[in-house]
């Protein structure tokens, strides 16, 4: 008897081909997410849930005399908690899973749609934290002399903080602010800064150590708008995330869960047929919250 290939039996690979898919495209659509503290587990969880993220306490250099006994510390350690209240998903009918199968290429491109919004509703979320920043600098774009100010105005905030120089900084700003930073010679130029080199594309030079990356997704409020742009380091901000449960067995919802340890991300993918659609249908969703982990490490930097 030869075996068919057929929408019933092909449903069962489409929710883990395309939860890998998407979990593949999805660490090319993230910038901010990517640069963040992570906590993550393999234990599913629910929205709502609270985690507690430990932080190590303040400790001391201690002076040691000959014939002296070593001086203990008991450091103070805290905690900060970080709410799973971020739940995403992007649902799409399937009408021909079988089609869908043999083509590869409609595969990938399911994988990419849902990896773009689901990477730009985890970036927002990180975004909008910035009411939650105690520290705030404000990028003067004036002329070349006060845009440089400004960014030595950000070098100095992380000094200034005792942030270790072997934790690397990180500039997350809106387009204009990122055009504002191309006009000035030395942001783009090797040649301007003493070296040999040329401008071969738009990008801007890591600066006074800290990498400048552009995003249309920073924060805005107000009239005239004002940006919210973030200067931070790995551990100013943490991003959260935990597994979703599959469904049981027997409810006729096929599902799968993937999971990234680097991105510290777990994205579950439902397939089941709607009566009401006449067609299958794929869920691609995610689980996560985000906090501030660390004032010292994180300022905001408005411009206009």
């Amino acid at each position: 008897m030869v075996n068919v290939l057929n929408n019933t039996t092909n449903a069962v690979y489409i929710p883990t081909v395309v939860s890998q898919e998407t979990l593949s495209a999805f660490k090319s659509y993230l910038n901010l997410a990517r640069t963040v503290a992570k906590n993550t587990d393999y234990t599913t969880a629910t929205f709502g849930q609270v985690l507690s993220i430990p932080k190590t306490g303040a400790v001391s250099a201690n002076d040691k005399s000959q014939g002296s006994a070593f001086t203990r510390q008991n450091p103070t350690g805290t905690n900060t908690t970080v709410t799973l209240n971020k739940h995403k998903e992007v649902t799409l009918p399937i009408d021909d899973v079988t089609k869908v199968l043999e083509n590869q290429d409609t595969l990938a491109a399911y994988g990419r749609d849902a990896a773009i919004a689901l990477a730009e509703a985890v970036e927002t979320a990180l975004t909008e934290l910035h009411p939650s920043i105690n520290n705030t600098v404000t990028f003067d774009k004036t002329s070349d002399a006060t845009k440089d100010a400004s960014m030595l105005r950000i070098r100095k905030y992380f000094t200034d903080q005792k942030v270790p120089r072997t934790e690397q900084r990180y500039l997350y700003c809106d387009p204009t602010m990122f055009n504002e930073l191309l006009e000035v010679d030395k942001y783009t130029r090797f040649d301007a800064r003493g070296d040999a080199g040329a401008i071969t594309q738009g990008q801007v030079i890591r600066t006074y150590g800290i990498d400048i990356h552009e995003s249309q997704l920073v924060d805005t409020s107000g009239s005239p708008v004002a940006y919210h742009n973030l200067a931070y380091t790995r551990d100013g901000l943490i991003l959260a995330s935990r597994p979703l449960p599959l469904p049981a067995a027997d409810l006729g919802t096929r599902g799968a869960v993937v999971s990234d340890a680097e991105l510290g991300i777990s994205l579950r993918s439902l397939f089941s047929y709607n009566h009401e659609l006449g067609a299958h249908e794929l869920t691609v969703d995610v689980l996560f919250g985000v906090a501030v982990l660390d004032q010292r490490r994180v300022l905001e930097v408005e411009s206009n």
